[in-house]
């Protein structure tokens, strides 16, 4: 990985050029292409030799209309050829990139962007539709580029392409400039704008390749990225990466086509993905409902939300008994901070989580520092002012490391309230609660700002959810916060199975009944049930609780026994 953090500065752009002059001839990317006349899917296969050859052609035109080091650029490239071209080409030009989802909401966007004055657009025409539309960035720029399609006004891959020079000059920049932004999911509050610098970014990687798990000896992975931010991954270790048979942002996880994904992962011979909780159950369901098996396909990473217990039984039994399947655990801001192995945690830790004790997510990866401190509200302006906790005790769970971004962009408020100063290195608040266990794995029980305080102590969400998750007319459920004379109330929010055989009414009592028979939930008292409960848009996992709250408190508004069920309180 040297050409990848040369001298502390992101380079991908060098790592892909060194690994076509070694070999010219290795697929670099697989491109889903239609179908023949059978029905049978075919691929474009694009070469390490003709990837490189694209990105210096292109390089120089992006200087020619300005786009440059430092030039704020905004990508909307969901996983493709032309943009693995074009990512590659505004890395060897050394532009600032600026990355967000449009599932954050499309006028959410524009206001999220407009604040960081960005000078360039690069996306698809569906991308430059939104733009003009909802003002993602500026409306009208000569420093504009589209792929895979055309739109008025912008410059495609071909009409910037160059001849390419036969020594590449790299970009003039340092460690310590910006390298990309990544919006985090806005599920918990407005989208925050998390500011990598190089050196950062280098990093991030390095810990990827841990992830992974990379073979050392430059064998050829293959990854199929259905998160669009990691379409990067397999490039950057010399692999094939594989353009996911989703048409992105349309298709939103839970949209996602299983059938057209697994077929496209054993006619690649696809190894590893990763993806969120909600794709990946519908994947392993369809493949153990129609026996599909996965023979090449290695590895799986979760993240984004916890994977249960069930999904992680289907995917071992798709992919076989030499596969792996990893939960990672981090935040946008620090991606990622730990793992935890499917086998350990069905064989060890599912049992204690529907206890109640919260969901284990792992050891840290190497060079990740974790601290539990014990829980403030608010901002904390010095480490100084925290109080450490011992193992085994819950409090607000820190981490530092050399991969975390350091800041968010033009946003010092944000900064403020998730970085704690440190004068042996700043630490940051992923927001979450846990403790860390005798082995020294990470537990983590719920969001800081989401847990419920109350007169007779503090309920979290993790330590709560699964146990009632564990009834077996329970899809899943949720715990909301309802204000009630002036005091914050449990309440537990279920959506049910389709096929519940008992009555809500007798849920409602068994559920209670379960409550008060264990102390991470004897202070609900409260249940209310729910077609659906409302997740983020990114993942279509996590539960959006300041949402699922603001419901729960209408709909207790004209609940005539929300008073009684309150005062057992």
């Amino acid at each position: 990985m040297t050409t990848l953090q040369l001298n502390g500065i992101f380079n991908l752009a060098e790592t892909v050029r060194q690994t076509a002059i070694k070999y010219p001839n290795r697929i670099a990317v697989i491109e889903p292409n239609g179908h023949d006349f059978f029905g049978k899917r075919k691929y474009k296969k694009f070469t390490y030799g003709q990837l490189s050859a694209d990105v210096e052609s292109v390089a120089p035109g992006l200087r020619e209309i300005g786009i440059q080091e430092g030039t704020k650029t905004i990508c909307m490239i969901p996983p493709s050829y032309e943009a693995c071209v074009v990512g590659l080409a505004l890395q060897r030009v050394g532009a600032f990139t600026i990355l967000i989802d449009p599932a954050v909401g499309y006028f959410n966007v524009s206001e999220r962007l407009n604040r960081l004055t960005p000078e360039a657009f690069v996306g698809v025409p569906l991308a430059f539709l939104g733009r003009t539309t909802f003002g993602w960035g500026p409306r009208y720029t000569y420093k504009s580029v589209v792929i895979n399609g055309y739109f008025p006004g912008a410059h495609t891959l071909a009409s910037l392409r160059r001849k390419a020079p036969a020594h590449p000059i790299p970009p003039n920049v340092t460690p310590d400039d910006p390298a990309t932004v990544l919006y985090t999911t806005g599920s918990t509050g407005p989208a925050k704008p998390t500011l990598y610098l190089h050196k950062n970014y280098s990093k991030l990687f390095e810990v990827v390749h841990q992830s992974w798990r990379f073979d050392p000896e430059h064998k050829i992975h293959v990854d199929m990225p259905v998160f669009p931010a990691f379409f990067f991954i397999a490039l950057s270790a010399g692999g094939t990466m594989v353009v996911p048979p989703i048409r992105f942002p349309q298709d939103t996880p839970e949209k996602t086509n299983s059938k057209a994904l697994l077929e496209v992962i054993n006619d690649c011979q696809v190894e590893s993905c990763f993806a969120s909780p909600v794709i990946l159950q519908k994947m392993a369901r369809y493949a153990v409902k129609h026996n599909i098996k996965t023979p090449h396909f290695k590895r799986v990473i979760g993240g984004g939300a916890p994977i249960t217990e069930g999904v992680k039984r289907d995917l071992l039994e798709m992919m076989g008994p030499d596969a792996s399947v990893f939960s990672n655990y981090g935040a946008t801001e620090a991606l990622p901070a730990t793992e935890m192995s499917a086998q350990e945690a069905l064989a060890e830790t599912f049992p204690l989580t529907k206890k109640g004790k919260g969901i284990c997510v792992g050891r840290s990866f190497d060079g990740v520092e974790i601290r539990i401190i014990k829980i403030i509200d608010g901002a904390i302006t010095s480490i100084d002012e925290t109080e450490t906790l011992p193992h085994g005790e819950l409090g607000e769970i820190l981490v530092r490391s050399e991969h975390i971004s350091p800041r968010y962009y033009m946003d010092l408020e944000s900064t403020r309230k998730n970085k704690v100063p440190d004068p042996s290195g700043q630490w940051h608040r992923l927001g979450d609660t846990g403790y860390i266990d005798e082995k020294g794995r990470l537990w983590v029980c719920g969001r800081v700002s989401q847990r419920v305080v109350t007169k007779k102590g503090d309920v979290f969400t993790l330590l709560a959810e699964f146990i009632f998750n564990t009834h077996p007319d329970v899809f899943r459920s949720g715990l909301a916060s309802v204000e009630f004379d002036g005091e914050k109330i449990p309440v537990i929010c279920v959506q049910l199975n389709e096929n519940h055989l008992a009555s809500e009414e007798e849920i409602r009592k068994e559920l209670l009944k379960m409550a008060a028979e264990n102390s991470s939930t004897k202070l609900i008292h409260h249940v209310l049930f729910t077609r659906r409960l409302p997740v983020d848009p990114r993942h279509n996992s996590k539960i959006e609780r300041p949402k699922l709250s603001k419901w729960a408190q209408e709909k207790l508004k004209t609940d005539k026994d929300f008073e009684i069920a309150s005062a057992q309180l």
